[in-house]
């Protein structure tokens, strides 16, 4: 009987053994594929990385389904228990959220709960209108649509902005912007950022200038965005309107005439609507912002100006040049007397007629 009882303790330690043995190999087997979970890209190398959309109020559990639906590598059960042990799972905020190859579990855990959240952008260049700039809004899938069917008196309505016209008062920048943005807080922004560029550049004006508000500012800012794609030419561009305005001489400038015309057939201007030259019956008809027939500034801006276009008509180059005409090379010449310019127009002419006879580059 005694060998029968040590052979029942061996056999009890062999069990224990393999027990103890069974559950450290579980354990560690366990603790490894945890471990790549914890470790492993979410993505295989090189793949697209792909945007995932978290509801407000969704848990860790439904988060880590979301992910691992839209092709993630994301187990459910590792991420709960990440999202719980470190204290995480109530943190999480809503949002998309763009999963790369690089991306891990712990830090897209971390960015969950920090927030970083896909930014799109919208880009308006300067010398655009307020209706390209209401055009990209609009296309914008990601955007909250809330003015969708308004006009622009409309609009200003909804904004509730002390202006009569849209025209000019939004600033042409890149916005940076979240999914469910609403189009009202885009259009705000850019309001108050030309706000603000307009009030400082007028604040800080060269003294003696034949403009009396702001407003005359904007209006002649914007024609020399219009007028110029060359950094170094505005001040000169409007050191040419300013003399013109202080001797009474036309502005005759065609950029204005352009919108006119659009405005006139359209109701509203989009940069696929303006001629790309102007007829004769078009420069010599009236209409408000027709400059080779009235004096002074028309009655709106015709684009958004850039910054430097506002400190260029606030601070224009001092010039005795009355004139201006296209050189070939993007430039301008500048003349001071008719004659001068005359020949520099002919100068253009010559150049224009040139381009006209080469032969056509294959596309």
């Amino acid at each position: 009987m005694k060998w029968l009882n040590t052979m029942n303790r061996a056999i009890g330690f062999l069990w224990v053994w393999l027990l103890t043995m069974g559950l450290l190999f579980a354990t560690v087997w366990m603790v490894g594929r945890i471990g790549v979970f914890l470790t492993q890209p979410l993505l295989p190398s090189g793949a697209a990385a792909i945007t995932i959309e978290i509801p407000s109020g969704a848990d860790a559990r439904q988060i880590a389904k979301i992910a691992d639906a839209s092709g993630a590598r994301v187990n459910p059960t590792v991420f709960v228990w990440a999202a719980r042990l470190s204290g995480k799972a109530r943190s999480i905020q809503a949002g998309a959220y763009q999963i790369t190859d690089q991306d891990r579990l712990l830090g897209f855990l971390d960015r969950l709960v920090e927030g970083d959240v896909v930014r799109y952008r919208i880009t308006i260049p300067e010398g655009d209108t307020a209706q390209d700039f209401l055009n990209k809004l609009a296309a914008q899938k990601e955007i909250k649509h809330t003015l969708n069917g308004l006009d622009q008196a409309q609009i200003i309505a909804e904004m509730n902005w002390p202006i009569t016209h849209l025209e000019g008062w939004l600033f042409p920048d890149t916005y940076v912007f979240t999914r469910g943005t609403t189009d009202k807080k885009i259009l705000q922004e850019a309001y108050r950022s030309m706000r603000s560029h307009l009030d400082a550049a007028w604040a800080d004006r060269a003294p003696g200038l034949p403009l009396k508000t702001p407003y005359d500012a904007l209006i002649l800012a914007s024609i020399v965005e219009k007028e110029t794609g060359l950094p170094d030419e505005r001040a000169m561009v409007a050191g040419v309107f300013i003399n013109r305005l202080n001797i009474g001489m036309r502005l005759q400038t065609d950029p204005a005439v352009i919108y006119g015309v659009a405005e006139a057939t359209q109701g509203q201007v989009d940069e696929d609507s303006s001629p790309r030259s102007l007829t004769l019956s078009q420069l010599r008809a009236d209409t408000p912002y027709n400059t080779y027939t009235r004096t002074g500034l028309p009655p709106t801006p015709i684009a958004l100006p850039s910054a430097a276009a506002l400190q260029a008509v606030t601070h224009p180059d001092k010039t005795d040049a009355l004139y201006f005409v296209a050189n070939g090379t993007g430039g301008h010449t500048f003349s001071r007397t008719l004659k001068g310019h005359n020949q520099a127009v002919q100068t253009w002419r010559k150049i224009e007629d040139t381009r006209a006879s080469e032969p056509k580059k294959k596309q």
